[in-house]
């Protein structure tokens, strides 16, 4: 996140992007595809030349797709500023949501059995004025962003 994206005065406290485990399955996925390509690649009766340019195709094309997933990661960002949580997302076209901490009613978090292992959850944002509640999937030690938000609703609700 830049700091023209901020409001005048406002402070990053927290910022973040999903948890790395939401890259094993594409990673793991796209290098199983590319050793089947290769294989097959191996097995089929093609001259020696014309193999070697498809495999080089096959791990170039592996690459490009793990390279997607990875920028992928990276742009879906989670950002706790003193005013606002902020949900961006998105390489090419940027889609951006905020909530004002004086906005929010209610946090809840979630780990399944593999979240808590790993450590990673979904934090659920219930804010006033709006009809559904906003979820923030795949987040880092999300008690620790749960408790960062909750210091910031209460320091706000503090007078002076």
């Amino acid at each position: 996140m830049n700091a023209h994206d901020l409001l005048p005065g406002e402070r990053i406290l927290v910022s973040s992007a999903r948890h790395w485990v939401v890259l094993v399955r594409p990673t793991v996925t796209t290098v199983l595809a590319i050793a089947v390509s290769l294989v097959i690649l191996v097995l089929l009766p093609i001259p020696g030349e014309l193999r070697i340019l498809l495999m080089l195709g096959v791990l170039l094309a592996g690459l490009v797709v793990l390279n997607l997933y990875y920028w992928g990661w990276r742009a879906h960002e989670y950002v706790l500023t003193d005013q606002r949580v902020i949900l961006n997302e998105g390489i090419i076209s940027r889609f951006s949501r905020s909530i004002a901490i004086d906005r929010i009613q209610d946090l809840t978090t979630f780990q399944g059995i593999w979240g808590r292992t790993w450590g990673f959850g979904d934090i659920e944002l219930e804010s006033a004025g709006r009809d559904s509640a906003e979820v923030l999937s795949m987040v880092p030690r999300p008690q620790q962003l749960r408790n960062a938000i909750f210091s910031q609703i209460e320091a706000r609700r503090r007078p002076g």
